[in-house]
C-alpha cells in the first residue's frame, strides 16, 4: 500500500514541455509546438507538417544556425523560433 501511495502523490518528474515556433521553409506555415526534448520538438514537427520523408533538420528562423545537439537545444529560450528544413531545402533571410 505504501509503494502505491507514493507514486500516486509522488510521480516520476518528467521534464516540464517548453513553447516553440516552428515555421516551413517558406515561412508560409507556422506551428506552436511544446515539447521538452530536441527529439519530442522534431517528433512533433514532422506530425504538425506532416512530413512523410521523416527528416528534417531545425535551423533557428533568425539566422539558420543548425540546432542539432540536445545541450544547444536546452540553451535556447521559451518562444524561440525556428525553421523546419526537409531534403533540399536551405535557409533563406
Amino acid at each position: 500500500v505504501g509503494a502505491v501511495t507514493k507514486q500516486t502523490l509522488f510521480p516520476a518528474l518528467m521534464p516540464a514541455g517548453r513553447p516553440f515556433r516552428v515555421s516551413n521553409a517558406s515561412r508560409s506555415s507556422r506551428k506552436g509546438i511544446v515539447a521538452s526534448s530536441l527529439q519530442e520538438l522534431i517528433s512533433k514537427t514532422l506530425d504538425a507538417f506532416v512530413v512523410t520523408a521523416g527528416i528534417i533538420t531545425l535551423v533557428l528562423e533568425e539566422d539558420g544556425t543548425v540546432v542539432d545537439t540536445e545541450e544547444f537545444f536546452q540553451s535556447l529560450d521559451d518562444n524561440t523560433h525556428f525553421m523546419a528544413l526537409q531534403e533540399g531545402q536551405k535557409w533563406t533571410p
